[in-house]
């Protein structure tokens, strides 16, 4: 194919391997074989490609590995080997590439260091290498770095050492994102010099230290993660200063104390706001200027904060996760959740949530019943006392989890519970509810996890429970229940866990279990 410039044909049209004349085509130019289901490995011999621009292999099967004749393709701008199997070092080589403008060979199977001479092509700007097996640490060369690198991820490798100190001659970094490693030390203090970044992602690798204040210079800033490292100390209040902000992560750090800085509340762009598992204390800020209309999720689970569940989170219409579990919360639940239509998951259990002092029924499943999307249901474990009214049994027919248990409800379990079709897991447990178990508890035909017990319960276990085909786990234990055992439980054929001890029962264990 001697005249042949360009090669272009992707998904799913050609198998086997890669002709090794492609590798010696002096003319050629583009090579863009994406989408296929091609196989074998990568030419191993010299390269003769002084013509290729575009080298697009992407989503294929290939094996092998990458050449240091890669280095004779000096006129190269694309090199693309996303998805593939691709194996062995990045040769040293491939800093040859000096016209060389986006190099992606993310999801592969790549071991050894990234030569820091990538670093030095002016031409280079986005590099991706996430998801393969790299080693070592990142370098970037010590003398001067000419870069125009904008857009920088090697997330998912096994890369080591510190953020290397002289980071900030990417001065045209927009996304940096070195999460999944092993990297250790501090962020650099002076990490606010990378004055265009709009994605900082740095989270699951064990990094310590306190959060750099200058990260509230980058005004460009729109996503911050930080998920589960080794941080503490104090939340700055210069991030308040970020009004691009779209997501804020610093969950899972488990060293972060103090409270969190009244300015973030006040940042309209925010769609995620993330502290789960610190120590974070005092008061979530319930100032009334608070105005959060982008605000998708909430996660300040598992911290040491105490006071009211501010009354602004009603007004974020756009929120679909509200965790504010494993906290000191006091006060009640809001009356007017309903306002939050788009809400799925409702996290409020262990605190010390408590009923309005006035009302005899939990009235806040009433506002509920408006989250048509609402899914899980977690309030257990507080002080609540009441009764279950019956419009619980008008929540959407989309929640799938509602857990109860320990909050000193009374009563009767509502009939209307048997209208929440789509439910897999109840657990109201560790209250002191009386009376039967309603029979219409046998609609719940998706229901894998029931648990009543340590309750009031009396009477018989109705047979509808063995219409419950999808059922794992029944725990009736620690009731006043009575008659006989059912029989048909042995129908029961998903069943891995049954408790019924401490009740009343007249009869021994059913032989068809």
């Amino acid at each position: 194919m001697p005249r042949l410039r360009v090669i272009d044909v992707k998904n799913n049209q050609l198998n086997g391997s890669i002709p090794t004349s492609l590798f010696q085509n002096r003319r050629v130019q583009v090579i863009s074989l994406p989408f296929n289901d091609l196989s074998g490995e990568m030419w191993r011999g010299p390269w003769y490609v002084p013509e290729l621009r575009v080298l697009n292999l992407r989503s294929n099967s290939l094996t092998g590995i990458i050449p240091p004749s890669v280095g004779n393709a000096t006129k190269l701008l694309n090199f693309n080997l996303y998805g593939n199997k691709v194996g062995g070092n990045i040769p040293k080589e491939i800093g040859n590439l000096s016209q060389l403008a986006f190099l992606s060979f993310f999801d592969n199977q790549l071991t050894g260091s990234i030569p820091a001479t990538l670093f030095n092509i002016s031409s280079l700007l986005t590099v991706s290498l996430s998801r393969n097996s790299l080693s070592g640490r990142l370098l970037l060369d010590e003398g001067n770095i000419v870069s125009n690198l904008y857009f920088l991820s090697i997330s998912h490798n096994q890369i080591s050492g510190c953020i290397p100190s002289n980071i900030c001659q990417l001065t045209e970094l927009q996304v940096l994102s070195i999460s999944f490693n092993n990297i250790t030390g501090e962020i650099p203090r002076n990490i606010g010099c990378l004055s265009k970044l709009e994605t900082l992602f740095i989270g699951q690798n064990p990094i310590e230290g306190t959060i750099p204040t200058s990260l509230g210079n980058i005004s460009t800033l729109q996503y911050l993660d930080c998920i589960n490292n080794w941080m503490e100390g104090q939340i700055p209040k210069e991030l308040g200063k970020l009004s691009n902000l779209r997501q804020l992560r610093f969950d899972n750090n488990s060293n972060l104390i103090g409270e969190i800085p009244e300015a973030i509340f006040n940042i309209s762009s925010l769609e995620v706001i993330g502290f789960n598992f610190n120590n974070l204390s005092g008061r979530i800020p319930t100032t009334t200027g608070l105005h959060l209309p982008n605000l998708e999720g909430l996660y300040l689970g598992v911290n040491q904060l105490e006071g009211e569940i501010p009354l602004f989170i009603t007004n974020a219409s756009k929120l679909q996760i509200l965790e504010l579990d494993d906290n000191y919360l006091t006060g009640t639940i809001p009356n007017n959740l309903g306002n939050l239509r788009e809400l799925r998951a409702l996290l409020l259990y262990s605190n010390q949530l408590t009923n309005e002092p006035t009302e005899r029924e939990l009235r806040f499943f009433d506002s509920l019943v408006d989250c048509r999307m609402l899914r899980y249901l977690l309030v257990g474990y507080n002080p609540l006392t009441g009764v279950l009214p019956n419009s619980i049994g008008n929540l959407s027919s989309t929640i799938q989890n509602i857990q109860i248990a320990d909050t000193l409800i009374n009563g009767l379990i509502p009939t209307s519970i048997g209208n929440m079709s789509g439910l897999t897991a109840l657990h109201l447990g560790g209250n002191k509810l009386s009376g039967s178990i309603p029979s219409e508890i046998g609609k719940l035909k998706q229901l894998q996890g029931l648990a009543l017990f340590n309750n009031k319960l009396q009477g018989r276990i109705p047979e509808v429970v063995c219409h419950l085909s999808n059922l794992v786990q029944l725990y009736l234990d620690g009731n006043e229940l009575s008659g006989l055992i059912p029989e048909c439980f042995g129908n029961l054929s998903m069943l891995q866990h049954l408790y019924l001890d401490s009740n009343k029962f007249s009869s021994k264990f059913p032989l068809s279990l």
